[in-house]
């Protein structure tokens, strides 16, 4: 049973299921007021440095500074971490591609490697990937399951390199009781509409060395002078990547729910798990038992015992009104990257067979049992 679902919730058998939706929890107008009304809708503001305070006391860190998005937060990071032209970053092969545009953005190349059961990447093929010229590596909790911070730590530990995790899908995952964001040198966030803690667009920065902090922070700001009156006198390539008091107000409103949302998502798939468990040819989305997995999205792998394809599948649904989304598309099959050809299978594998379906904040039982009634139906032809 979904238990935390708030009163404002309903379920409309007739209306269009997107397959994500912001969910505001009543006071985001109040404070988005209050900024309007103290004048401050820009780059400074109570909200802001209220908002990087509290995000940096839930995750457990030193520092947190906020950005325009949470790519934006990945370009500060790797800048601050002194990646530059010639370097090499491991990334997971399975991702979105910012991780992968901020390497570009710093002139490094991004290496794929493969992902494990996890659907996130595989430690055991780090080290074959690892090169004089590696920096460093971005791990990426992907799609609310945290990759194996520990053993990816002691590796990076042992062969002299950063790690950068990519929590933008996993707010509030654990590793072994340990939150994401805590295990390496830095990690960002992305608060985007359909995030589980949201500020329309918005990411952050978080670490616990003082030197990234304050390189990201100037940077992120244009790199001023350190004076009014050397203010024009920048010390150094600087970048505009500033959060709003105005998003930052929506911030603090979403965190004072922060545990309430990270419980809905859980649960949702727990009701998924549920309704999905008599139907063939579907495999769940992983949790591994020393993962706390937050389930940004609810995502399934389609076999051949389903009655049909993926594609198939994600059409039928389309045509019930129930909006879908494919998996990410390997780095290595990006058309623009170029990359040499290679076998990377498992990631390849998601890429052809995965889907996940409507989450959101809000969602009701009835909801998610006219989806399963539906891929049911489905694979019943």
């Amino acid at each position: 049973m979904i238990t935390s679902m708030t009163p404002q919730s309903t379920d409309k058998p007739s209306d269009h299921v997107p397959v994500a939706k912001p969910y505001l929890w009543g006071r985001e107008k109040e404070y988005l007021c209050a900024a309007l009304d103290e004048g401050w809708i820009s780059s400074h503001g109570r909200f802001l440095d209220e908002f990087e305070k509290r995000f940096s006391e839930i995750v457990g860190v030193r520092y947190a500074l906020s950005a325009s998005s949470g790519t934006a937060a990945l370009h500060l990071a790797l800048d601050a971490l002194q990646v530059r032209e010639g370097d090499e970053v491991i990334v997971p092969d399975f991702t979105m591609m910012a991780p992968v545009f901020a390497v570009i953005y710093c002139g490094a190349k991004p290496v794929p490697v493969d992902v494990d059961a996890t659907w996130t990447l595989d430690p055991e093929r780090i080290e074959e990937a690892i090169t004089p010229r590696t920096r460093g590596i971005i791990a990426v909790h992907t799609y609310g399951h945290p990759a194996r911070m520990d053993v990816i730590s002691e590796i990076a530990r042992r062969r002299g390199l950063f790690v950068l995790e990519d929590a933008a899908e996993s707010h509030g995952a654990e590793v072994f009781g340990r939150q994401v964001g805590t295990f390496g040198d830095a990690a960002v966030y992305s608060f985007y509409a359909n995030k589980i803690v949201t500020t329309g667009e918005g990411g952050i920065l978080v670490t616990n060395r003082q030197d990234i902090h304050n390189r990201a922070a100037a940077k992120k700001n244009m790199c001023f002078g350190p004076s009014a009156e050397a203010r024009f006198d920048h010390t150094d390539v600087g970048f505009n990547y500033r959060m709003t008091n105005l998003q930052a107000a929506v911030g603090v409103a979403q965190l004072e729910y922060f545990d309430a949302a990270v419980k809905q998502k859980i649960e949702i798939a727990d009701c998924y798990r549920r309704e999905l468990a008599d139907i063939g040819g579907l495999q769940m989305p992983p949790s591994a038992p020393w993962a706390r997995n937050v389930y940004w999205v609810f995502g399934i792998l389609i076999d051949k015992a389903f009655g049909c394809d993926r594609d198939t599948l994600e059409r039928e649904l389309a045509s019930a009104a129930i909006e879908t989304r494919r998996f990410f598309v390997p780095v290595h099959q990006q058309r623009w990257m170029s990359m040499e050809h290679r076998a990377i299978p498992i990631a390849s594998d998601l890429s052809r067979r995965g889907l996940y379906l409507p989450s959101f904040i809000g969602m009701g039982e009835g909801t998610i049992r006219r989806i399963a009634d539906a891929i049911r139906r489905i694979g019943a032809r």
